[in-house]
């Protein structure tokens, strides 16, 4: 029996668990919200140095025990110059600033020169604080940990940086932080980039206006010319664009189509083998009975008899067997087929759906590619089947084409559960090869494929976005490791938001 002790010890580890549960949400929603109002700076035009800040108290308060700084490297590209650490002595940061970077110049200076993070747990004793460790060590720091930022482009920005007084290593959380501080600063600070030059050439410009003033008021005529030509070209690009548009467009349409023919391709070609077989007993059959007919004539014996009823018996049995199995199919294709056509939203359970989408789909795989779904019974969304089988689709088309590139076979899996009354969350993955770092930022985009010379035009996954996150209303990420495989995380509402354009949800479970 269990004693009161044990209870009480069962006691505060669940009302422990639930503090940290909640905390967690909590850090989580004031990061969403912090992120937020950075952004909103950023937009506005805040000055450089109080958005850093801000972002550097964010990340301390989600964080305890650190200390952040941002450091920028100038226009030549090899000095640091300061950019907030509002914690962090003002003496130590003036030092820094003017400091080289280079392959042994610090955390961040070596970030910044290798562009590459650099985990330093003791200052102290790191040989890339050999020159510069005479500028820390009064102030009690440990482990700096320092990432270069830089924002799409492979050009360096600056460095973040994490200060913290004991002796450890970022640990996955952290690492969450740095990987958000850093994306935030990159924003940040190429806007700030991006309006000094846009200052620089308005400057220019004026000065340009006032030397100019009176050339261009003799040669007027010729600007109204030139206005004209510029009116020419503004309408010519304005139709290129909308024909991009169309095209666009038409090849995304096409991309369906060919998913919902391959999906035909592999029905017909699974719907052979059962229709197959019901040709050939309903051939034996009528053998049979022909064969007994003569054999009524000229004196039917009970052994003829017998083995007709037994040979009639066995072969009903394999032809109930085919016919169930292609109705099953053909039932399976049939809804599927027109989910894939239309817009209508309805009601429908997932496992269910799936169970038949999955059936539909497994005939146009190689059978070394296996599928496998665990979903959570009685989950049931109002959403729009057509874009739901469509997600899924090419999400195993990305797999087969990408995933499994120069493979024999592989495992795909997919589940879904309830996160809360609101939403589910549905998970993609692959034990594929993965995709590298290079490409992940890309991989939803329009257009972008690595197989273009085998007729690849790149809307596959970026037509998956945009029904993800419109149509369906809900979110997509993605996470992948090279020769590990590659995982889609979906968050779907459980009542889709609804679309002027389709008609009213139709209940059919």
């Amino acid at each position: 029996m269990t004693t009161l002790h044990q209870q009480n010890d069962e006691f505060r580890d669940r009302q422990l668990l639930q503090e940290q549960e909640r905390l967690t949400h909590k850090l989580a929603i004031e990061l969403s919200n912090g992120q937020g109002k950075l952004l909103e700076m950023i937009a506005h035009g805040v000055p450089l140095k109080e958005t850093l800040a801000s972002l550097m108290l964010l990340i301390e308060s989600q964080s305890e025990g650190v200390t952040c700084s941002t450091v920028l490297l100038d226009e030549t590209g090899l000095l640091i110059r300061p950019g907030a650490a509002p914690h962090l002595p003002e003496e130590y940061t003036r030092k820094l600033d003017g400091l080289p970077i280079g392959p042994a110049a610090g955390s961040c200076g070596t970030a910044m020169y290798l562009k590459q993070q650099v985990i330093v747990t003791n200052m102290m004793t790191d040989p890339l604080w050999d020159s510069y460790r005479h500028l820390v060590a009064p102030y009690g720091y440990l482990a700096c940990w320092s990432t270069p930022i830089y924002l799409k482009t492979n050009e360096v920005l600056g460095a973040f940086a994490m200060y913290c007084r004991q002796e450890r290593s970022p640990d996955e959380r952290d690492m969450a932080l740095i990987e958000f501080a850093t994306h935030i600063a990159g924003i940040a600070i190429e806007r700030t980039r991006r309006e000094t030059e846009l200052n620089q050439y308005r400057e220019n410009l004026e000065e340009l206006i006032e030397k100019r003033t009176a050339e261009l008021t003799e040669a007027n005529q010729q600007a109204e010319a030139v206005n004209h030509a510029l009116s020419t070209v503004n309408r010519e690009l304005a139709s290129a664009l909308d024909n991009l548009r169309r095209t666009q467009e038409e090849l995304i349409q096409k991309e369906k189509l060919a998913s919902l023919g391959e999906l035909v391709a592999g029905i017909a070609h699974e719907l052979n083998t059962p229709i197959g077989n019901c040709i050939t007993m309903i051939t034996t059959l009528a053998e049979k009975s022909h064969q007994l007919s003569e054999n009524y004539k000229t004196g039917l014996r009970r052994s003829d008899l017998e083995m007709f009823i037994t040979d009639t018996v066995h072969s009903s049995d394999i032809l109930v067997r085919n016919l169930n199995r292609a109705a099953e199919l053909v039932t399976s294709f049939k809804q599927v087929a027109i989910d894939q056509t239309s817009s209508m939203r309805r009601r429908f359970a997932v496992d269910d759906y799936l169970a038949e989408l999955l059936t539909a789909i497994r005939p146009s795989l190689k059978h070394s590619y296996l599928i496998n779904q665990k979903i959570q019974p009685g989950l049931v969304v109002d959403s729009y089947p057509g874009a739901f089988s469509q997600v899924i689709t090419h999400l195993v088309s990305n797999a087969v084409l990408h995933g499994f590139d120069g493979r024999d076979g592989g495992v795909i899996s997919i589940t879904a559960h309830g996160i809360d009354s609101d939403s589910i969350e549905l998970v993609f993955s692959d034990d594929g090869n993965g995709i590298g770092t290079e490409s992940q930022h890309f991989i939803f985009d329009p257009f972008y494929t690595t197989k273009r010379n085998l007729g690849g035009i790149g809307l596959g996954l970026h037509v998956v976005h945009n029904i993800v996150t419109g149509l369906l209303g809900g979110h997509i990420r993605m996470q992948s490791r090279l020769g590990i495989g590659t995982t889609f995380y979906l968050t779907l509402p459980r009542i889709a938001p609804q679309d002027k354009k389709t008609p009213e949800s139709k209940e059919l479970l």
